[in-house]
């Protein structure tokens, strides 16, 4: 069953091929860099959005800049509204990421994941596993009395139901890109694959520790689902099914059954499904399904489900150790 610490698949002997691979303290400090980084990438153009918005308003007299309930007002619907474009801007994080892999690293997308054999069949398999694994989430709350339908609810909304898919894609590759595709490789690439594993999926949970409404049940699971992904990166020996499962988990919560996503309200979703006055424990309270016993057994049991699977192009033992051992002339 733990073979995937031992297993090496195809990506990850590319991954050693890196012509920079700096040791696993200099690692975290080059990924905070890379979060600070992509940070202020992603929030130039919101911030743009922001101020076009604000100076729109102004011009049309329907917001005055001396009066501080209509800023205040003003401010939070311009917060609230921002939750698509903050997803759609995620795109500048996956590439970002990629061009410090291919020109940092020197490492090839193959090493990231982007397998391109069948990649299409990986992803629309990934759509159907994160589907069921949500859907059991929210059968359990529910079949407990935790989480109680309010019936349908999309109305008009399906153009912007669309929007929020195409956002949830972006947004969950991005996440897979960087702590999968790179952090979990590069690290893996010159240290023991457990430890790759484990340090992703903290780091995971610690970049939603200010989320609104987090709790300790609720960073344990993100650190639950960050082992899942990265096993079933590894199994896979692709980055295209995560990628999938994350953004399917992310709509289905948000968009399909409408409840917070960590702790955020998307605010169209197809059907409403709301948390009861006691069972807290099992939904999530505030921070959605996700701070709930419900997700914990459902992530324990898909981890332990995929760590039993055959896994996918493993090397054999000559190709996982070939490219650690040194050249004949430098060996001289």
């Amino acid at each position: 069953m733990l073979s995937v610490f031992q297993q090496k698949p195809q990506i990850l002997v590319e991954a050693q091929k890196a012509k920079f691979m700096p040791g696993f303290g200099i690692q975290i400090l080059i990924f905070l860099a890379l979060y600070l980084v992509t940070n202020i990438v992603q929030a130039i153009p919101l911030v743009i959005i922001g101020i076009f918005q604000t100076f729109t308003a102004v011009m049309k007299q329907e917001l005055s800049p001396y009066d501080p309930q209509q800023v205040m007002e003003f401010s939070m619907n311009l917060q609230n509204n921002s939750v698509l474009p903050a997803l759609f801007v995620t795109v500048l994080v996956t590439v970002v990421i990629i061009l410090y892999c291919r020109f940092i690293e020197k490492r090839s997308l193959y090493s990231m994941g982007f397998n391109r054999k069948n990649a299409a069949g990986q992803y629309f398999a990934g759509l159907l596993v994160g589907f069921v694994m949500f859907g059991a989430c929210v059968a359990v709350s529910w079949a407990s009395g935790s989480l109680k339908y309010n019936g349908f609810s999309l109305g008009s909304g399906f153009g912007l139901l669309v929007c929020f898919l195409i956002g949830f894609v972006l947004q969950g590759m991005s996440e897979e890109v960087f702590l999968r595709g790179y952090f979990m490789m590069s690290v893996a690439g010159k240290n023991s694959i457990l430890l790759a594993v484990i340090s992703n999926s903290i780091i995971f949970a610690v970049l939603h520790l200010l989320n609104p409404g987090v709790t300790v049940l609720g960073i344990v699971n993100l650190i639950l689902f960050g082992l899942f992904a990265s096993v079933y990166t590894l199994k896979m020996n692709n980055i295209w099914g995560i990628c999938a499962i994350h953004t399917i988990w992310n709509f289905a919560q948000g968009n399909l059954f409408g409840i917070k996503v960590s702790g955020m309200d998307t605010g169209v979703s197809v059907l409403s499904f709301l948390p009861s006055g006691t069972g807290t424990l099992i939904n999530g309270g505030d921070f959605g399904l996700e701070g709930g016993l419900a997700v914990t057994i459902v992530l324990i049991l898909s981890t332990l489900i995929v760590l039993r699977l055959p896994g996918k192009e493993i090397a054999q033992p000559s190709e996982a150790n070939e490219e650690l051992q040194p050249p004949l002339s430098s060996a001289m």
